[in-house]
């Protein structure tokens, strides 16, 4: 199965109340997501190489989504 829509939406979730967040965040979110924790380490390469998931610089895990794309 293709969580990527599901996990999309919890992205925005976070980013609509947090602005940034942790990669623990991400992980606890998933579960009320549905997303198997399994599933996190790929979404996460893959959102970060399609650039959507941003690390916020200087702060080791915490992200961010990228401004440009989400206001498109």
């Amino acid at each position: 199965m293709d969580y990527s829509e599901i996990f999309y939406s919890m992205l925005e979730f976070l980013q609509s109340n947090y602005k940034k967040f942790p990669k623990f965040m991400i992980e606890v979110m998933a579960e009320n997501y549905a997303i198997p924790l399994k599933e996190i380490k790929p979404l996460l390469h893959k959102f970060r190489k399609e650039g959507i998931l941003q690390i916020v610089k200087d702060e080791g895990y915490t992200f961010t989504l990228n401004e440009s794309i989400i206001s498109d």
